[in-house]
């Protein structure tokens, strides 16, 4: 009798992971692109705006590893060291966070970021494979640059 050829299909180890990504950083573009149509203060909804961008950039990064996988990305971090300083996570100006609104949306902002950036960070050192370490480290080094742009903006408040 005979049976029609099915290849079998070989499911990427990392998709897993890279679903759990694409959650995060949609989850975090969501959030600055709703509470930038909320804001009324030109500084806060310009960075609010530009970390969605940003997330929107990484979305399509991601979008881009799942179809293609990350090659290119690992290649990239080959140019890119990530620190053995994590980031500043400590709060902007915290004596003004209950009064000044764009004080309370940089500290969300931070927060968001941080946690992103721990959590690519501890996915990393669990990693099983030096590829989706590498992986990781690379999402990790984004959310660095997410939260000293974070930090640039809102130190001028």
């Amino acid at each position: 009798m005979f049976t029609p050829f099915t290849p079998m299909s070989r499911k990427n180890p990392l998709d897993q992971l890279l679903n759990m990504a694409m959650a995060m950083s949609t989850h975090h573009y969501e959030y600055y692109s709703e509470t930038a149509e909320q804001i009324e203060t030109p500084q806060v909804k310009a960075l609010l705006l530009v970390l969605a961008e940003t997330e929107s950039e990484l979305i399509a990064h991601i979008r881009h590893m799942m179809a293609t996988g990350i090659l290119d990305e690992i290649e990239s971090m080959e140019r890119v060291e990530v620190g053995d300083d994590p980031p500043d996570d400590s709060p902007i100006a915290p004596e003004r966070i209950d009064t000044d609104p764009r004080i309370f949306v940089c500290n969300k902002a931070l927060e968001q970021e941080v946690k992103g950036y721990t959590f690519y960070l501890s996915i990393a050192a669990r990693a099983k494979t030096e590829l989706a370490s590498r992986l990781f480290e690379y999402l990790a080094f984004i959310k660095s640059q997410q939260i000293e742009q974070i930090r640039n903006v809102c130190i001028t408040f």
